[in-house]
């Protein structure tokens, strides 16, 4: 199992474009808030992404 980490939105998205994240979990490690990670996790499924979780940052 491996877990690609995104440092960025934009980078979240340009690999989700690229088919990059498929089958994949995936860490987000910058800031989201309530309505950007419910955006993100929308698109779990359509990216065919395994898993998706965030980094809680104070």
């Amino acid at each position: 199992m491996r877990t690609i980490i995104c440092k960025s939105i934009q980078s979240f998205w340009d690999m989700a474009d690229n088919q990059l994240l498929e089958g994949l979990d995936v860490h987000c490690v910058f800031q989201v808030n309530e309505g950007l990670r419910a955006f993100i996790l929308n698109y779990q499924e359509q990216y065919k992404i395994r898993s998706i979780s965030f980094a809680e940052i104070a």
